[in-house]
C-alpha cells in the first residue's frame, strides 16, 4: 500500500489543483454511487434558506437548486469555487457561492434552515466550526423548528466485493471514518443540538448520516456518560 501521507497529499491535490478531476475520481471509486449517497441528504432537508459548507465542485448545490431549495455555500478552495462557478453559469443559476472557513461564517445570525455538508474532513468537527453552525441556524420558535445539520458521513459501497476494502483503506487513510459513532453525538449536545446517527436506503442509494437539530438557548442537556 502506498503510505498514508502520499495518499493524502494525492487527495489534497485533488481538491485544490487537480479540481478538474474530483467528479470523475469520485465516480470511478464509488462505482457510480457517490452523487447518490450526496442526494440523500435532500430527504432530510427543511423549508427555508440552505448553507453548504465546503460546496466542492459545485453538483449537489445543483442538485438542490433543481429540488427547489434556495442554497447558499461556501468552500475555501479556488480551484473549487471556479469549477462550481463554470457548472452553474452553463446552466444559468444565479451563483449564490463564496470563499470562507466554516470556522468563520460571514452570514448574520439566525438565518438558515439547514447546514449540509457531504463527507467532511475534520474540520467539521472543530467547537469552532459547531459554534459558528449553531449561530448562524435559525433559532426554534412556536411556529417553526430550529435549524438542522445534515452531514452525509459515510456511503456504503454496493459495487464488486474485491474492490470494497480497497475503498474502505480509502477512508481510512483520508479521514472519512475518523468520526467514532459517540463522539459527534457528545460535541453536538455540548453545543445544544440533538443529535442522531441514521442509516438512509432510498432508490438503491445508501448512506449513514448525522441529523442535529438546533435547541433555543434556553435549552440545557447532559453530556452522555
Amino acid at each position: 500500500m502506498l503510505p498514508r501521507w502520499l495518499v493524502q497529499l494525492g487527495f489534497h491535490l485533488l481538491y485544490y489543483q487537480l479540481a478538474w478531476t474530483y467528479e470523475l475520481v469520485a465516480w470511478s471509486v464509488s462505482f457510480g454511487q457517490w452523487a447518490d449517497w450526496r442526494r440523500l441528504a435532500l430527504l432530510f432537508m427543511q423549508p427555508g434558506r440552505t448553507l453548504e459548507l465546503a460546496y466542492g465542485s459545485g453538483v449537489f448545490f445543483m442538485d438542490m437548486l433543481k429540488a427547489g431549495n434556495r442554497p447558499v455555500g461556501i468552500d475555501l478552495s479556488p480551484y473549487m469555487a471556479r469549477q462550481a462557478g463554470r457548472r452553474l453559469g452553463r446552466h444559468s443559476f444565479a451563483i449564490p457561492l463564496g470563499r470562507a472557513r466554516a470556522q468563520a461564517l460571514p452570514f448574520p445570525s439566525n438565518v438558515f434552515a439547514n447546514v449540509v455538508a457531504t463527507f467532511p474532513s475534520d474540520y467539521m468537527l472543530e467547537p469552532q466550526t459547531l459554534a459558528e453552525i449553531y449561530r448562524v441556524m435559525q433559532e426554534p420558535v412556536s411556529t417553526r423548528a430550529g435549524g438542522r445539520l445534515i452531514i452525509v458521513a459515510e456511503g456504503q459501497l454496493r459495487g464488486p466485493w474485491p474492490i470494497r476494502p480497497f475503498i474502505d483503506w480509502l477512508y481510512k487513510i483520508t479521514n472519512q471514518r475518523s468520526i467514532p459513532p459517540a463522539k459527534p453525538l457528545r460535541l453536538l449536545t455540548a453545543h445544544n443540538f440533538e443529535a442522531r446517527w441514521q442509516t438512509v436506503e432510498h432508490e438503491g442509494a445508501r448512506a449513514r448520516l448525522l441529523v442535529a437539530n438546533k435547541l433555543s438557548p434556553a435549552s440545557t442537556q447532559k453530556m452522555p456518560g
